[in-house]
């Protein structure tokens, strides 16, 4: 029961290269002519360089807001029809995208923006990448100098003849990223935020989620940068570090401080790398005027959707043009909830996230039966359960009783002891079963072949710190490496990343545990993966009054 996920692999591999060679729901047309481009313009920088900028300004009159980003791609290349980004193509693309041929990855389409609702673009490559000038030395990603870079960007766009002075930030991932720690610094033109799917704790989201290291991945996106530009070597990083020391922690960014206005989005089908950094985010951002958008779809359909882009429009006309649209009475979570692969249950909106009727509910775990228990009588059991951490899982199974949503994140709390190792990565997985068959979900790299959702805990980095949240979510500094004693039990508190999820009355509720990640069928289908145990035992106590639960924010119907 390693490998969960391993059915229909062959099926998801075959829809991968038929993707590579020519994804059929991709559509690039022909951008309008109604916006003048000026490429390769040289924005000035601090320290006497320059940035290479495309941008393209609305051809009426002005002035206009603005809409920045800067990222290591290349910034002329452009998907033209016969030509599609790489990315696009090692991924099934659920739904459809439909972008202008003047659209670099991953950001605004200059044909919806510029052309036809007045805003100015401005696409940037990074020192050292695209035919932005290098450094003495590689520019660290998402370090000190990128940052100052960005904020020169925004300040010179904000004084430009045709700028009106309102700058925001609108990207994906990692055009979502560099937005915190930007913002963090309040440059005086930038006004309005919209991070699209970013991470917020380089460590604790991307290379060492729950202190247990990314291995898939990360070697395959460093190695492509450095084939684009002069990239530094953030894997040699994560090969030597392997706790949050301050260098990790000087990349998190103070969300205390950012008080302009934010609109982000959480994807519950990128879990173990884009979700739980972006929760993080909403929750910590100090800003009054923040919104929330939610979905489990693809990344970049969801991203170019009709629904998805008339609500960033009225947010940053609001915020940019000052068009009194109603944005300040817009409900602030869209909240998706989805029953198995695309088909969405329902759509609305929500006061606040997690929503305010979600009741915080314990099911503990029955170690003679195996199974999950609102009952706390279960915890006078004297049995213990047992799992090889090399081969072996371990399952315990709820069947809902009623109509049921999981909304939010979720809390386990186990006591173990390890046998013939001292430390081990503890993987835990919630599925879904709906007539005795698995349901399936969007994963992050566009397959109808992930779970309800993850999380990851390292044993060693087991120690959690004192959490602000007002559910009760472990947060942890992975700072202190704790091996665990022979004989000695220890308590782990895991999170799982949000979810978003209905069960229906009879459909069945699994937790899984194991020791090794749970998508083992190779690139061509996963690129993440986390590094697991090669030896040794976990063994779950129950004995001598120690609670194992699930904590999990349920609404019933």
């Amino acid at each position: 029961m390693a490998n969960i996920q391993k059915k229909n692999s062959f099926t998801q591999i075959f829809k991968r290269i038929k993707s590579l060679i020519r994804p059929n729901n991709i559509f690039v047309k022909k951008a309008s002519s109604n916006m003048k481009i000026l490429r390769d313009v040289h924005i000035p920088m601090r320290d006497g360089s320059y940035l290479s900028a495309n941008i393209y300004i609305p051809k009426q009159k002005g002035p206009f807001p603005v809409l920045l980003s800067l990222y290591p791609g290349r910034k002329d290349v452009l998907s033209k029809d016969g030509h599609i980004f790489i990315q696009y193509r090692l991924s099934r693309i659920p739904g459809t995208i439909t972008i202008s041929d003047e659209t670099s990855f991953e950001v605004p389409d200059p044909d919806f923006w510029t052309a036809k609702n007045g805003y100015v673009v401005i696409n940037i490559d990074k020192k050292g990448f695209g035919i932005s000038p290098r450094g003495k030395e590689p520019q660290i990603y998402f370090g000190k100098e990128e940052i100052e870079n960005l904020y020169d960007a925004i300040e010179w766009a904000g004084i430009q003849k045709w700028s009106s002075g309102n700058v925001g930030l609108f990207g994906v991932s990692y055009l979502a990223m560099n937005q915190y720690k930007v913002a963090e610094l309040n440059p005086p033109h930038l006004k309005a935020i919209c991070p699209w799917e970013g991470i917020s704790d380089l460590y604790k989201d991307w290379f060492y989620p729950g202190g247990v290291r990314e291995d898939g991945f990360t070697p395959f996106f460093f190695k492509k940068l450095r084939t684009f530009g002069h990239g530094f070597d953030f894997r040699k990083e994560q090969l030597n570090r392997e706790i949050r020391d301050d260098w990790w922690k000087s990349f998190v960014a103070n969300f205390e401080k950012i008080t302009i206005p934010t609109l982000n989005c959480i994807s519950f089908s990128t879990q173990m790398f884009h979700s739980s950094g972006s929760e993080r985010f909403y929750e910590k951002v100090a800003s009054k005027d923040k919104w929330l958008y939610t979905h489990r779809g693809g990344e970049w359909t969801e991203y170019y959707s009709t629904e998805a882009t008339a609500l960033v429009l009225k947010f940053f006309d609001y915020f940019l043009k000052g068009i009194d649209n109603g944005m300040p009475d817009h409900p602030k979570v869209r909240l998706e909830i989805r029953e198995f692969g695309n088909k969405v249950k329902e759509v609305r909106y929500e006061k606040k996230w997690p929503p305010e009727n979600v009741v915080w509910t314990p099911f503990y775990l029955n170690t003679e039966t195996k199974t999950l228990s609102k009952n706390s009588n279960v915890l006078k059991s004297e049995s213990e359960n047992e799992f090889d951490l090399k081969n072996d899982s371990l399952a315990y199974s709820y069947i809902f009783k009623r109509d049921t949503e999981i909304v939010g994140p979720i809390k386990l709390t186990l006591h173990i002891k390890l046998d013939d190792c001292d430390d081990a990565n503890i993987f835990v997985g919630i599925q879904k079963f709906h007539n005795g068959k698995e349901v399936s979900f969007e994963g992050v790299t566009g397959f109808e072949n992930d779970i309800v959702t993850k999380g990851i805990l390292r044993v060693a980095l087991r120690k959690t710190v004192n959490s602000s949240n007002a559910h009760d979510m472990p947060d942890y500094d992975f700072d202190i490496l704790e091996p665990l004693e022979k004989n000695k039990v220890a308590k782990l508190e895991v999170k799982l990343a949000p979810s978003a999820t209905f069960f229906a009355k009879g459909d069945e509720l699994r937790l899984i545990l194991q020791g090794q990640w749970f998508n083992k069928q190779g690139k061509l289908h996963q690129f993440f993966t986390y590094l697991g145990n090669t030896k040794g035992k976990c063994k779950i106590i129950s004995s001598g009054g120690y609670s194992n639960q699930l904590l999990i924010p349920i609404i019933e119907k």
